[in-house]
């Protein structure tokens, strides 16, 4: 494609004139190492680095186009397009787009977000599709997907430029629809700026990613843009619809400007509510009253059993059925597919140890999904018998720190006994990241153990068969970052030994 088609498509043909010479496009960049001759490269302001730095650097590998929002470019190079925008990453991703086809049109789109709760109301919504024989793809924390097939991922969500190259693939595989983990990092950062979403979900938010936002109105805030950026009719002519945890505090405010049509889920006055919650450790059973929606569906009831445990898990499966109800599967197929589908990696995951004591596995790594986790395993676990809550859990490095004396409060509060470990601790001291934990301890019922391996190890070494060891915070990690540097590390792998 030739840079100047690229330039006079959608918002930026008021730029198009500043074009010096045109070239056929290589791939576009925003990391100057990758950049190659007839690139386009994108001078992005990261955490760590500010890409204005590296543009000699892009344009001496080849670059012949540089976008940047610095109030100063540099020393103009011959035969090289230096194009100054308000924002280059809000750029980069409608130039993604444009060069990518605009792939995001020629799908449905559907967009979870919310700090707990993506990965699984993503991976149900594509499980029941895939089940039904949908051609569908998923991008998320746990990988990319594209009809069953897996692509590794960094990011919960990638940047613009990888994005709209995923799309694109899912696009020439057929994919009909595509379930999008979106995070706040990715909303903030204009990563999905400019797709055309059908359906976005809200879960939950609580206490997250301080480090990042600074107040949990700037939060808010950043998850706010996916709901407001929803036209009533997109371009595809389609009804656009957010579905939303009516129970959360923010739940109502965060949807209260957007155009589209609004579908609530929780237990309190809302389309779908759950009833008859009955919950074991093998898993749960309960019915869905749906009330009647705009589309004329009359009033009707879903029974369901799962695999699935815990009252954050019926939230998270109301959110998905409300999805598939939404776009037209029936309620058999949904409920047969929901049954048949396994814990996702790394969240809740269940073990009975040699021991008769049982380990259970999760992601929860801010205040509120702990807290989730160790309620449920209360509320299934015999209230009669004298088995103990052993947690093992920390916090991650260079990351939210107000979290951290908050887990310290919920653990202790919650647990017969705690330990107290790493995470991953990246450039962070070790010590300090537990120390600042230990400041919201409650009670004196916590060891500290650095060595997150030696801690489970020795928490499962204290269990005895009634006991519940909750190792809590990596979830489906397989390293761990110590000064830098990832270490092969994991959690499930270390419990295996004991079961």
């Amino acid at each position: 494609m030739k840079f100047s088609q690229i330039m006079i498509e959608h918002e930026l043909n008021n730029i198009a004139q500043n074009i010096q010479l045109d070239f056929n496009v290589n791939k576009l960049v925003y990391d100057s190492k990758k950049a190659q001759e007839d690139d386009v490269f994108f001078a992005i302001k990261g955490e760590n680095f500010d890409g204005n730095d590296f543009i000699l650097d892009a344009v001496s590998r080849g670059a012949k186009a540089v976008f940047t929002d610095a109030e100063k470019i540099p020393n103009h190079v011959d035969g090289v397009n230096y194009i100054h925008v308000e924002d280059s990453r809000k750029t980069m991703a409608i130039l993604s787009s444009v060069y990518n086809g605009f792939p995001s049109r020629k799908m449905k789109m559907i967009a979870v977000t919310g700090t707990n709760g993506k990965t699984t109301v993503a991976n149900l919504i594509y499980h029941i599709l895939r089940t039904n024989g949908i051609n569908a793809g998923m991008i998320g924390t746990n990988g990319n997907f594209i009809n069953d097939k897996i692509f590794e991922t960094k990011f919960t969500t990638p940047e613009s430029v990888e994005l709209n190259a995923i799309l694109k693939t899912m696009v020439e595989q057929k994919t009909e629809y595509c379930v999008m983990e979106v995070s706040s990092h990715a909303l903030a950062k204009r990563r999905v700026y400019g797709l055309d979403f059908d359906i976005a979900v809200y879960t939950n938010l609580s206490n997250d990613h301080m480090d990042f936002h600074g107040t949990m109105e700037n939060y808010f805030t950043a998850k706010k843009i996916l709901f407001d950026s929803l036209e009533k009719i997109n371009s595809k002519q389609n009804n656009t619809f957010v579905i939303y945890n009516c129970d959360d505090p923010y739940g109502n405010a965060i949807v209260d400007s957007t155009e589209s049509e609004k579908i609530s889920y929780g237990f309190n006055d809302s389309l779908f509510t759950p009833f008859d919650v009955k919950m074991k450790l093998n898993g749960m059973s309960f019915g869905i009253q749906i009330s009647q929606m705009a589309d004329g569906e009359s009033k009707n009831q879903i029974e369901l059993k799962t695999k699935l445990i815990g009252k954050f898990n019926v939230y998270n499966i109301l959110a998905a059925v409300a999805v598939c109800k939404k776009i037209k599967i029936d309620n058999e197929q949904i409920t047969k597919a929901i049954e048949s589908f396994e814990q996702v990696d790394g969240r809740f995951n269940m073990y009975e140890l040699k021991n008769g004591a049982i380990a259970v596995i999760d992601y929860s790594h801010t205040p509120d999904s702990l807290l989730n986790a160790l309620t449920t395993i209360k509320e299934i676990t015999d209230s009669n018998s004298d088995g103990k809550i052993i947690t093992v859990f920390g916090c991650g490095g260079n990351r939210d720190k107000t979290k951290r004396p908050m887990m310290g409060k919920i653990a202790t509060e919650n647990s017969s006994k705690v330990i107290i470990t790493s995470d991953n601790p990246r450039n962070e001291e070790p010590m300090t990241i537990i120390e600042e934990i230990k400041l919201g301890a409650v009670k004196e019922n916590y060891i500290i153990e650095q060595d997150r391996e030696k801690a489970i190890v020795d928490a499962i070494g204290m269990s005895k068969k009634g006991d519940v060891v909750l190792i809590a915070g990596k979830g489906h990690e397989t390293y761990q970052e110590i000064k830098g540097v990832r270490n092969h590390f994991s959690d499930k792998e270390i419990v295996q030994r004991f079961v």
